[in-house]
């Protein structure tokens, strides 16, 4: 038992390299905006489903877009009411501000670990609320 142990820790930090290297680049480096109404995220969710990632990494992406404009946000309470009104429309009305997201990528794997999904989305985000952005087509999602 000792033995599986001692293999599986060496062998550990080997897979999660492996599952690094497939990562699009995009991942860790945001392509740059062909004009200045918009600006690229990337959101993060780890969940025991593909849907419930998904629905992480879009409230994630509210969230931290809300911040960032200067929005006052309530991470805990408003996490969760968005979780509970996700739709297809991915404009949100906040404080009098609307926020265009468009998703243009995805990468998903499974953790070795703890078998939940792991969601990488690439956001296309409006460079300021109640602006229409130009949001360029993005075609380069390895």
């Amino acid at each position: 038992m000792k033995k599986y142990l001692l293999l599986l820790l060496v062998l550990l930090p080997v897979l999660y390299a492996t599952g690094q290297n497939n990562m699009p680049s995009w991942v860790n480096n945001l392509p740059k905006p062909e004009n200045d109404t918009y600006y690229f995220r990337v959101t993060h969710a780890e969940e025991m489903t593909y849907e419930k990632a998904y629905v992480r990494a879009f409230s994630m992406a509210i969230l931290e877009s809300s911040w960032k404009m200067g929005l006052p946000v309530d991470a805990k309470n408003d996490m969760a009411a968005i979780e509970e009104g996700v739709e297809d429309n991915i404009s949100i009305r906040s404080h009098q501000s609307n926020i265009a997201l468009n998703k243009v990528c995805e990468w998903q794997t499974k953790s070795i670990t703890s078998n939940k999904v792991i969601l990488y989305v690439l956001w296309q985000v409006a460079a300021s609320g109640n602006i229409e952005p130009n949001f360029e087509p993005f075609n380069n999602c390895k």
